[in-house]
């Protein structure tokens, strides 16, 4: 059973057991009437106590019209008419006053007055034999029995309504302390006030510029949801004032909160009685005071939040920035963390030309917006012609510099931007003092680039004068200790003495020249040179056949280098031979080239080497200490025969089966090429 019905239940109840008390007294005044009055008396209380009975058992009784509200008054009335004046009958009306207050409240216990008096007046006037002076006193009693008894209701009733508002407002408050943010406690607001007794709608407005009121919560009956009020009605949407006075085709209340930015709360309600309206009105008030402090808060607490995130998304950005390598890294970075703090998007403009560095705005209406200001700005674009029609005149751009002649662009709500300005500033700062750091870095590095590209130079130059100087010594070693061996055989052959002379003289010659190239040499017969450089090894000691053609084979060389080939490769056989063992030197014609090859039958040179064998100072291992020498003789060979446009190589079958060191170079012209 609901409270509700259990209040009825109990009403009821009340009505009876007043009723029974009323027939009791009742009875007890027909005892003491005598037996004259007994019958019609009596009558009368078995009536009253069967129709007491049925409307309390029988509720359809009680939806018959005046059935209820004249039961107990006509009751009353007939006792009061069957029983003597003197005994005093007239108190039953209080029984009859009291169950119309419990019944109908205070305006029920005075019409029951007024009729209780009618009636006694009306007995008066049926018995006026034995009416009295004296019988009168009872209407100013019955009077102030229904006014003690209305005012007693009165009371009570009131104090059961101020109970019922106090469990209301404290359910309604309940609901808005469980609200965080600001659009919560609104909504929640105006639900509550919609709830009360005798309210038809509620709604929140919102004050805009140019006398604009604009409408967001609602619920029920409501104005329209954007208006333009007058200069009167905007003032009475800054103080409590009557609804009519800003919607004149609703009554009811404006209630302003004082919060940021401007609100006020609209109740319409409906046509109800004035002392309701008033008990209404101060529920209302006594809410939207309570809500307007829970919604400042929300709105603080909201503001501090969006703060918060704009200090973290500024030092997020200032991090991003600093972790930038690049200075178009700073710059992507910079317009990211501008949007994400403006809420919106960002952009880098060149104000002079109104080009866009970075972002997808354009850059015209900002660079319009920027030329010729004060930076920072907030900025709104209707400002400006091209702004304003491009972005929009509802459009509000925040402007930060840069660096010269670069400014970062923002948009956003005018709040947000006012509020997070200076993260704005914070953000730019960095990025200025990023791209500074790395326009320093970046000259360095130009700096160290062509500083290293000079080194580089300087390297190479005095590595090629090194490589020359060294080439320089171990070709002028061997004919050293030809000379050498030519002095200890002087007796035998002061002839070759000469010869060598004579090649370390036009080796030396041809090693100052610096500006000497391949094709400037003449040429030169491979085959006479060949009997030369066998007859410089015979002083040596060594064993070496010549097979060649008689005519001359003529080739496209100088013949100092042509003699330091031959050389070379004949005393890098001899010392990768056994003593005495013969070596093969070769000469062939193919084609358009000549071929010459130095064959002997030495310690061979395994596969793996024969790759890298005339790399410069390369020596095949097992080799290194059992033979003297720098791994530069072959090195310098590969060099000469590439430069006069030939090949060289090297044929071996592995170790202890010799080897085969050949090269190519091209005939001279007009040579014969069989």
């Amino acid at each position: 059973m609901g409270r509700t019905a259990a209040a009825t239940v109990a009403r009821e109840r009340a009505h009876l057991l007043i009723r029974l008390a009323a027939i009791a007294l009742g009875g007890t005044l027909v005892l003491l009437a005598g037996v004259g009055a007994t019958s019609l008396a009596a009558l009368v209380l078995v009536l009253y106590l069967a129709a007491a009975v049925s409307v309390r058992y029988y509720p359809l009784l009680q939806r018959v019209p005046f059935v209820v509200p004249v039961l107990d008054l006509a009751a009353v009335t007939g006792l009061v008419f069957a029983l003597p004046l003197a005994l005093g009958s007239w108190i039953l009306y209080a029984f009859a006053i009291g169950v119309a207050a419990l019944r109908s409240g205070p305006l029920g216990a005075v019409a029951a007055t007024a009729l209780a008096v009618v009636g006694y007046d009306a007995t008066l006037v049926a018995r006026g034999e034995q009416a009295r002076a004296t019988d009168l006193w009872p209407v100013q009693a019955l009077i102030a029995i229904g006014l003690v008894i209305a005012e007693i209701v009165w009371a009570l009733g009131r104090e059961e309504v101020d109970t019922l508002w106090s469990r209301i407002h404290a359910r309604a408050l309940s609901g808005l302390t469980r609200q965080r943010e600001p659009d919560e406690v609104l909504r929640a607001l105006v639900h509550e006030l919609a709830r009360l007794q005798s309210v038809r709608g509620a709604w929140v407005w919102a004050l805009g510029p140019d006398q604009r009121v604009r409408t967001t919560v609602t619920i029920g009956a409501a104005p329209a949801a954007e208006m333009v009020v007058s200069a009167e009605s905007l003032r009475a949407l800054r103080s409590p004032s009557a609804l009519e006075r800003i919607v004149p085709e609703l009554a009811g209340l404006s209630i302003p909160i004082s919060v940021e930015p401007a609100l006020t709360v609209g109740v319409a309600l409906d046509a109800i009685h004035e002392e309701d309206r008033t008990m209404t009105a101060g529920a209302i008030h006594d809410l939207v005071g309570d809500a307007a402090s829970l919604l400042s808060a929300a709105f603080e607490r909201t503001r501090r939040e969006a703060e918060l995130r704009a200090l973290d998304d500024a030092a997020r950005a200032i991090a991003e920035i600093d972790g930038e390598r690049t200075q178009a890294g700073v710059l992507a970075s910079t317009v990211l963390g501008a949007g994400r703090i403006a809420s919106g998007r960002a952009a880098i403009v060149r104000p002079s030309d109104g080009m866009v560095v970075v972002g997808d705005l354009p850059g015209g209406p900002l660079a319009e917006l920027a030329r010729d200001r004060r930076l920072p700005a907030i900025v709104s674009a209707s400002v400006a012609p091209l702004a304003s029609q491009t972005l929009g005149s509802d459009t509000t751009v925040a402007l930060v510099n840069l660096s010269e002649g670069r400014v970062l662009a923002a948009l956003g709500s005018p709040e947000v931007l006012t509020a997070r300005l200076a993260p704005l500033e914070s953000v730019a700062r960095a990025a200025r003092d990023r791209l500074a750091l790395l326009a320093e870095r970046d000259a360095l590095q130009l700096a160290a680039t062509e500083l290293g590209r000079d080194v580089q130079s300087l390297g190479g130059a005095l590595r090629a004068k090194e490589d020359a100087l060294t080439t320089a010594v171990h070709e002028l070693r061997n004919p050293l200790t030809a000379v050498h061996g030519y002095a200890t055989l002087m007796s035998r052959n002061l002839q070759a003495v000469q010869g060598q002379l004579t090649q370390l003289e036009r080796l030396m010659a041809d090693l100052l020249s610096t500006e000497q190239q391949p094709g400037d040499e003449g040429p030169v017969d491979a085959a006479a040179q060949a009997r030369q450089a066998i007859a410089r090894a015979r002083i040596r000691g060594a064993r070496i056949d010549l097979d060649g053609p008689v005519e001359p084979v003529r080739v496209a060389i100088g013949e100092a280098r042509f003699a330091q080939l031959l050389d070379n490769l004949i005393s890098n056989a001899i010392k990768y031979s056994p003593t005495g063992e013969p070596i093969l030197l070769s000469i062939t014609v193919d084609q358009n080239v000549g071929k010459v090859s130095v064959i002997d039958h030495g310690m061979g040179i395994p596969a793996e080497h024969l790759a890298r064998i005339f790399d410069r100072f390369y020596r095949v291992g097992g080799t290194a200490d059992a033979v003297a020498g720098e791994g530069l003789g072959l090195s310098i060979c590969k060099e000469i025969v590439t430069a006069h446009g030939g090949k060289i190589w090297a044929e071996s079958e592995g170790a202890g089966h010799g080897s085969t060191f050949a090269f190519t170079l091209p005939l001279a012209v007009g040579a014969a090429t069989t």
